[in-house]
């Protein structure tokens, strides 16, 4: 028999409306943990790329609209990237650049950023959450974050993949590194994908 505790978490799930959240908890899937363009092609991301974007979008978080009242401070506005994964060829698809302040971004990497933060970092981070959702200091966060991450995917697609591998492909994928690809509508994208082609991490989805 369904306890009465477990039917009002039921309810809960059902209920929480993702839609109306401008910003919610995410997390990147492990298959694919330390592996960015940003990484791959540092140099150019931080001289080129970055005052780029930062032209482009007008040096505002795109999520909270939070702008630098000092010079100094733009460098709290951090370049997000927003992915697919494709599990089966090793594959991260970038497919847009969001600018967001460091608060904001901190719940893009919810699992690093639970690990890092202190108790009171935590407190104003889900105090930022707040605000910025104009919702309940009451709010179910955990909840929150479970029907986002669910909602992405991401988890139940690596689960899937390395249930239906073998143990031997699984060590074979392991060994090769993440490449990617660039969506053609971010800022300098053909020069970003010269940079990932001379390091041999451009894909092209002909292997």
């Amino acid at each position: 028999m369904v306890s009465r505790k477990k039917q009002l978490r039921k309810k809960q799930w059902e209920e929480l409306d993702l839609a109306k959240f401008k910003l919610l908890p995410s997390a990147k899937p492990p298959f694919f943990h330390g592996s960015t363009v940003r990484k791959a092609a540092q140099y150019f991301w931080n001289k080129k790329l970055r005052p780029a974007v930062l032209e482009q979008q007008e040096n505002k978080c795109s999520i909270c609209a939070w702008v630098p009242d000092k010079e100094e401070n733009i460098k709290r506005l951090h370049l997000h990237e927003l992915e697919n994964y494709d599990f089966q060829n090793k594959v991260c698809h970038l497919i847009e650049i969001k600018l967001i302040c460091r608060d904001c971004h901190s719940l893009q990497h919810i699992g690093r950023t639970k690990s890092v933060l202190s108790k009171e970092q935590w407190e104003n981070l889900m105090q930022h959450f707040i605000k910025v959702n104009g919702c309940s200091p009451d709010v179910d966060f955990d909840l929150v974050l479970a029907k986002s991450i669910q909602s992405e995917g991401h988890f139940e697609a690596q689960r899937k993949m390395t249930f239906e591998m073998t143990l031997e492909e699984r060590m074979e994928l392991a060994k090769k590194p993440v490449r990617f690809t660039i969506n053609p509508e971010i800022p300098l994208a053909e020069e970003l994908k010269v940079q990932l082609s001379k390091r041999e991490l451009l894909y092209e989805g002909n292997d």
